[in-house]
């Protein structure tokens, strides 16, 4: 049904193991890096992949936090947040910080806590969830394969490319959103901060239909020079390989490309 997931699945991944490196490479085409500044695109590798629409996966938390901030659904960012655990049942295998007693947007954002995010997109409701989807530009805008589960290997799909185009729209705001909601959007996304830069991002992994693991890192660097928007993702056997290696080849590339 998703035809651009089964042709990365069919295509891309292979048996060619990683370089010692940590950068991606145009002869690798198990990942892609997309770096672009506040205007236009600075480097790309892998065009094809680059272009090829993805299932968005925890990335879409960006988002997802942005239209629930705008809708008036999330106040401010220490707002308690929880969600029906009757359709959303703990299990076993989740990791402890899914289990804290409470959350609020940045410990929900920063864990990734998948349960949060699917009961703030049924509160956030269908007509108003579709309508910021198309106003933010994002992806294919569809959203139409279930309320709480379009972004995890649904209907919604989205490039690195778009990604970067989406967070340019966001950064500079183009999409006439709310002063407080941008700055509650940078405060949960603020990932690391130094004397030099400050990282503003999101993972996101989850399984295709030919059972690998996809893996994104997207989001913007803040430095004297200005700022940089980055998007990346690659595919690799096991979720263990593509936790490690998703920032690890988004900060070779950083500093390569001299931003860090």
């Amino acid at each position: 049904m998703f035809k651009s997931v089964l042709l990365l699945g069919a295509i891309v991944f292979s048996a060619t193991s990683w370089a010692t490196s940590s950068l991606c490479t145009d002869d690798n085409e198990n990942c892609t890096f997309v770096l672009a500044s506040e205007s236009s695109l600075s480097h790309v590798v892998n065009q094809q992949r680059a272009q090829t629409r993805l299932t968005p996966y925890s990335t879409f938390k960006i988002a997802n936090a942005l239209i629930g901030l705008e809708r008036g659904v999330i106040k401010h960012t220490k707002q308690t947040l929880s969600f029906d655990k009757s359709k959303y049942i703990p299990q076993a295998w989740w990791p402890p910080v899914w289990k804290l007693p409470r959350y609020d947007l940045n410990g929900a954002f920063k864990y990734s806590m998948v349960s949060v995010f699917r009961q703030l997109a049924v509160d956030i409701g269908q007509p108003a969830m579709a309508q910021q989807v198309k106003r933010l530009n994002y992806g294919n805008g569809d959203i139409s394969s279930g309320l709480d589960s379009f972004w995890l290997g649904g209907s919604l799909q989205i490039s690195a490319l778009e990604q970067i185009k989406f967070l340019q729209g966001v950064y500079h705001n183009t999409f006439n959103l709310k002063p407080s909601s941008l700055a509650a959007l940078k405060e949960i996304m603020l990932m690391e901060e130094t004397q030099d830069y400050k990282i503003y991002a999101k993972t996101g992994a989850g399984k295709l239909e030919n059972k690998s693991m996809l893996g994104w890192y997207v989001g913007f660097v803040e430095t004297e020079q200005g700022v940089h928007f980055f998007s990346a993702n690659i595919t690799a056997p096991t979720y263990a390989q593509v936790k490690t290696r998703r920032v690890e080849m988004v900060m070779a590339h950083l500093r390569k490309q001299g931003v860090l």
